[in-house]
């Protein structure tokens, strides 16, 4: 049977009794969460352990589930407790990426001309040890970036990977992975009466909108009269909310015309996509005995006709659980919309909304369910 492992300090700890490891695609960090409770006297033969295990927080650490590694980074928590009959241990962590998430973006100097996301990306977290890769192109160069005080470094790694619509996500190895949504498929198919053990949706429109308007501004130019530069704008309109319902969003950076489309873009799709969302709870951490482990950004086939689903969804968050209730993954999914890179209402984006396999609940959440 697959167990978690985790390592501190070179010391292996398996046997745990209630686990948790958490992953999701627009996540900088994974993190996990072990417990091991034992009577005093042991348990299957096995002596108890009476002597201080040497954890401490900020202790380097890995986690490996199935053989497979899936957080390297650091411990924040150990608690220890016992009573007359039991001792408990619980140990907490996340991946190095955390670092990014937790501190300020600190830098001099504080901007940069002509630079793309990756290199500043590499830059910005360079001094916590943190690699940065990229696996598609991350688009043309910014004209200028700009630190804003007090953000973070993972905001600071977002807000001009919104601009590319690229997604900042741990890449299992202690690094931060610049990537689009949807560049691996699930080998299997979530089937209800078949690998899923239980299910619920939900779709809420509170935070979607008719129409998206993103304005920036940029550097100025002697090849311009200045006005162009203190007013650019892009829009996008979603069809599926009926009423009036505008959202203005100011851009996080400096950009053209097209940039802020494609920003208006990002927005809407986000919020269409988590409009519609689900958990799936299946058996075991395998797509399929032997076979790979569940792993978000991944494309999916699932069939549920109670929660009304048939055709492609994605995976944004996967959950790895073992405890009294057996071993478990939960698949938190949402619609490929979420992290579309056309506009909902564009040509291309309304072509491949129409796939004959498009799930029913999802097209009712974008309003695209044909009226009988």
């Amino acid at each position: 049977m697959d167990d978690l492992e985790l390592r501190v300090n070179g010391l292996s700890y398996a046997g745990w009794t209630e686990l948790g490891v958490t992953r999701a695609m627009d996540a900088a960090s994974s993190a996990f969460t072990v417990t091991l409770t034992e009577r005093w006297e042991g348990r299957a033969g096995m002596a108890a352990q009476v002597e201080p295990w040497p954890i401490l927080p900020g202790d380097a650490c890995e986690v490996r589930l199935g053989g497979v590694p899936l957080v390297i980074g650091y411990v924040d928590i150990f608690r220890p407790s016992y009573g007359p009959e039991t001792h408990t241990i619980n140990i907490q962590g996340r991946d190095k990426t955390a670092d990014l998430i937790d501190c300020s973006a600190v830098h001099s100097p504080d901007e940069w001309k002509n630079i793309d996301l990756l290199k500043f990306a590499q830059i910005i977290a360079k001094p916590f040890g943190i690699a940065v890769r990229a696996d598609v192109p991350v688009g043309e160069p910014f004209q200028v970036i700009k630190l804003q005080q007090g953000e973070t470094a993972f905001e600071a790694i977002e807000r001009y990977a919104r601009q590319r619509k690229l997604l900042a996500m741990p890449d299992g190895a202690g690094g931060l992975l610049l990537t689009r949504a949807g560049t691996q498929r699930a080998s299997v198919a979530l089937v209800q009466g078949e690998n899923i053990k239980e299910a619920s949706g939900s779709i809420d429109h509170s935070q979607r909108f008719n129409q998206y308007t993103v304005k920036a501004q940029t550097s100025w130019s002697e090849a311009t009269d200045g006005e162009a530069e203190a007013h650019i704008e892009g829009a996008v309109t979603d069809s599926g909310v009926k009423r009036y319902r505008p959202l203005l969003v100011i851009a996080e950076a400096d950009g053209t015309a097209n940039a802020a489309k494609d920003r208006a873009a990002w927005e809407a799709n986000t919020r269409i996509g988590k409009s519609a969302t689900a958990s799936i709870t299946v058996q075991g951490w395998r797509q399929y005995p032997g076979g790979p482990l569940w792993l978000p950004n991944m494309l999916i086939t699932v069939r549920s006709s109670w929660l009304r689903m048939e055709g492609e969804m994605m995976i944004r968050q996967v959950t790895f659980t073992r405890d009294d209730g057996g071993t478990q993954a939960k698949l938190d999914i949402v619609s490929p919309q979420a992290f579309a890179p056309e506009p909902p209402d564009s040509t291309a984006a309304k072509k491949a909304g129409k796939k004959d396999d498009d799930g029913k609940l999802w097209k009712e959440a974008l309003g695209e369910e044909k009226k009988k």
